[in-house]
């Protein structure tokens, strides 16, 4: 009410103002500045005042004229304009607020460029008038739905005047706050951006950064990580914007002349440690990404030896490591956040993960595993971009192989599917540098103790279907193992199957955490027994192994039966809802714990009993295409450029997240290690494609670890009393397989509409026995296995839906134990299995332990 009352008096405080105070040239009048001071504090929450300047048009044309003294060195004139400047700018900024035609019309004023030009390069002087000045330049960049083409064109231009006008007059090395600050507002699309690089803005903005890197390392009492964050955001978003135009002269032109970029790039890399927070560390890698797209040939050419020295050094020398407050340690997690003032005590790039750095094995603590993925994720995916882009110009040098090796053997505590990745679409390809690259890489010692170290000490990470097709490539490529030291490794997996399998309890599969995590060991030396047996045989196998193979395998196909039955329950339960027409009670939705236990103990005894009676039917499923780990997602979408896969453009530097691979069709193949002859011999195998549609059925609600793994159908384990009626069922099973596929995507679909509010959920865990069958069944195929004479047409004769009788094949000879080289390995791991064969003498120890019919499979196919 009191500020109403100055509404008769306002033309009185204006006749006073202007022009007996405004226009006389005295540098420090007080009695403007307490009449300015109280105009502003009466317009504040008063809008009725503030009305009182836009609506009278002799005001608004004149009180942008205002007499100010810039002397920064004179104190006096200092101190008054501090108190003085911020309510009269802050009048003006009210007034704008209210009136979009005082705003147009007081940002083409050329005291307001006068402003932007003399006072905001000053911020430690004049804090309150800066504040109000950028205040003001956001009102004049601001665009409306309803603004006219012509007033957006005012936007436009003023944004032009004023960008040119900080790139000519600020001083990089000073004045970086008004830059940022400045940029921030005025740089929102790529035309402005790219003005900036016409008019050397990029070598303003590094002379800025070279400051706040040397202020960050020698002045102690600066806190300058907030300002180097938000220049490197803004250098990010300027060389985004020119990568798009880097066919244009002009745009060449002006990266060729900021000659300072090799340079700005090495003191990036000095900023990965461990003494910068985690914001700084991915500010810098995502700029290094970007210079790398923008300039390939330079980046590689000088940063490649530069890493690779730098990790060479910390592996083969004895320099002691020093460690800042940002490395992942279980001790010191809560002390962390207290310790960001500490300063390394040089730049220097420390990005190394040592063997004796790493406090826990991968999956025993799952905090210190996110953290340990979070600090060296992002840097991973750079040293991944190089290679990327190296390939795509044809610059993988030697000491990128090296680097790349080195990368991965540090990464493997982290299990990241991007060297395998990399390397098997590289040993795929038929281009010359792709068959280059791979004799460079296993000729590398360190890529042997990269798979070595992965069959000994990271079996787990063999859960990653991107790193077991990997080493399916590789393993017989290279000489990991001398021959006793691996046939004492598949004795000791051999013990370690038997023993695990003979602890399981029953009510294991009531526990989904308990079986989640035994899975993944059983599959994961599972995996690792296959790989060693496909490249040396064992002499001697043990006679415990068959049977609790088998019994392992009964007890996978429980689990996939309850799964199948909690499937077949959820749609009669849609169906029923659908009947009603009305929505299932939310609490039907969460299945009881007890009843699954009660159910999975009396399925794994029923499996235990019928084992024997299934092995006969058991069959190797085709192997489908691979896709990448879901940690793959984990990377920054700082660009957004697609990879292919063609061995003329193999990837598309672009990639920082590898896309989804599509799901597999039904029917078809494409696994990374299967030939083209492989390919039509799956084309022409009537069995294969039901074993692909039931398996692309499991791939849905498989885990990250056993995703696009081909599994069985679900299958009912029962005792049969003749062995006719076990055929019988066995002719069946494949168009079993098929409807129930049919069904479960018609329930999905249906489910898709409804909003899949009424379906129970399945367990997290039911999908890892299906693929520890997979594997089991893999194994089993490759402990008892000779060649007959001839070779069979397709893969019939692998999957046959009647076990022949062995009696009646006449002439049947017994080969001795051979091995074809590449050939028959890469024809075997087509059905991922049958890698290698062994002596006659395996099959009879087989049929010693009650496992004829098996042996006798095995032996005709």
């Amino acid at each position: 009410t009191e500020k109403l009352m100055f509404s008769g008096y306002f033309m009185d405080l204006w006749n006073l103002f202007q022009p007996k105070l405004s226009e006389p040239a005295i540098a420090t009048n007080h009695n403007k500045q307490a009449l300015l001071s109280f105009w502003y504090n009466v317009c504040v929450d008063c809008p009725e005042n503030v009305r009182l300047v836009v609506q009278n048009p002799v005001v608004t044309k004149n009180i942008a004229f205002n007499y100010i003294l810039a002397d920064h060195d004179d104190q006096e004139v200092v101190l008054f304009n501090r108190g003085m400047l911020p309510a009269y700018y802050g009048i003006l900024r009210m007034c704008c607020e209210q009136s979009p035609t005082f705003t147009r019309q007081l940002a083409s004023h050329q005291n307001i460029q006068w402003a932007f030009k003399n006072l905001t390069p000053h911020a430690s002087q004049y804090p309150g008038a800066v504040e109000e000045l950028f205040n003001l330049m956001q009102l004049f960049v601001a665009q409306r739905a309803d603004m006219r083409e012509e007033e957006l064109e005012d936007v436009k231009q003023f944004k032009k005047t004023t960008i040119s006008c900080y790139l000519r007059c600020l001083d990089g090395r000073s004045c970086w706050t008004t830059l940022i600050s400045a940029f921030r507002v005025l740089l929102e699309n790529d035309e402005d951006r790219l003005l900036v690089v016409f008019n050397r803005g990029l070598i303003l903005m590094t002379e800025s950064f070279n400051t706040l890197h040397m202020m960050y390392h020698e002045a102690t009492a600066c806190h300058v990580t907030g300002d180097l964050v938000e220049l490197l955001s803004i250098f990010l978003s300027v060389l985004k914007a020119t990568r798009p135009y880097l066919q244009r002269k002009d745009v060449k032109q002006a990266l060729i002349q900021w000659q300072e970029r090799i340079d700005f790039a090495h003191k990036l890399l000095t900023l990965l440690n461990s003494y910068s927070p985690p914001e700084l560390r991915n500010a810098c890698l995502d700029v290094l990404k970007e210079l790398v797209l923008l300039s390939p040939h330079d980046f590689l050419h000088t940063l490649v030896p530069f890493l690779q020295h730098n990790h060479c050094t910390y592996h083969h020398s004895n320099i002691p490591m020093s460690f800042g407050p940002y490395l992942p340690c279980r001790e010191n997690i809560k002390l962390m956040g207290a310790k960001n003032n500490i300063r390394p005590p040089r730049p220097e790039l420390n990005m190394c993960l040592l063997p004796s750095m790493v406090e826990s094995s991968k999956g025993k603590d799952e905090v210190y595993d996110r953290m340990l993925l979070d600090y060296f994720l992002s840097y991973h995916q750079f040293i991944h971009l190089l290679c990327r882009v190296a390939i795509n110009c044809e610059k993988f040098t030697d000491t990128l192989v090296k680097l790349s090796v080195l990368i991965a053997y540090e990464g493997l505590p982290l299990h990241l599917a991007l060297f395998p990745k990399l390397w098997t679409e590289l040993c795929q390809s038929q281009s010359v540098l792709a068959k280059t690259c791979v004799k460079l890489l296993c000729e590398d010692p360190a890529f042997s103790e990269y798979i070595k170290c992965i069959l000994m000490d990271e079996r787990t990470f063999l859960n990653n279907n991107m790193a077991y097709s990997f080493l399916t490539c590789f393993l017989h490529k290279v000489q990991v193992l001398s021959g006793p030291s691996c046939s004492n490794l598949i004795g000791v997996l051999v013990t370690n199957l038997l023993s695990e399998q003979s602890s399981l309890q029953p009510e294991l599969a009531a526990h989904r955490l308990e079986l989640s995590k035994t899975s993944g060991l059983l599959n994961a030396d599972l995996r690792a027994l296959v790989l060693l047996l496909s490249v040396q045989p064992p002499q001697v196998v043990d006679p415990a192994l068959c049977p609790a193979l088998q019994e392992l395998l009964g007890r996978c196909r429980v689990c996939v039966q309850q799964r199948s039955a909690l499937e077949l329950e959820a749609k009669d339960h849609k169906a029923k809802a659908e009947d009603e027409g009305a929505t299932p009670v939310k609490r039907r939705r969460v299945s009881s714990d007890d009843d699954r236990a009660g159910d999975a103990a009396a399925s794994l005894c029923v499996a235990s009993t019928s084992s024997s009676s299934s092995s006969s039917s058991s069959a190797l499923p085709p192997c489908g295409e691979p896709k990448p780990d879901h940690q793959e997602a984990l990377t920054p979408t700082s660009t957004s450029d697609t990879e292919t896969r063609d061995s003329s453009s193999l990837i598309d530097p672009g990639t920082e997240q590898d896309p989804p691979s599509p799901d597999p069709a039904p029917a078809s193949t494409g696994n990374l290690d299967s030939s083209p002859k492989e390919e039509k011999m799956e084309a022409s195998s009537s069995s294969s494609s039901s074993f692909s549609s039931s398996s692309s059925l499991l791939q849905e609600t498989e885990p990250a670890f056993v995703q696009a793994e081909e599994t069985e159908p679900p299958r009912h384990v029962t005792q049969a009393s003749e062995e006719e009626e076990a055929e019988q069922r066995e002719g069946r099973r494949g168009e079993a397989a098929s409807a129930s596929l049919e069904e479960v995507k018609e329930e999905k679909e249906a489910d898709s509409k409804t909003g899949g509010s009424s379906a129970p959920p399945l367990s997290e865990d039911a999908a890892f026995p299906s693929a520890l069958g997979l594997s089991v069944r893999r194994l089993q195929s490759n402990v008892p296995a000779v060649k007959s004479y001839g070779k069979p047409e397709g893969l019939k004769m692998l999957f046959p839906k009647r076990v022949p009788d062995f009696n009646s094949l006449p002439h049947f000879r017994v080969p001795q134990i051979y091995y074809n080289g590449d050939e028959d390995l890469k024809s075997f791991n087509c059905v991922k299995g049958l890698c290698e064969t062994v002596h006659w003498s395996h099959l009879k120890a087989a049929e010693k332990s009650g496992f004829s019919g098996y042996a006798k499979y095995y032996a005709i196919c």
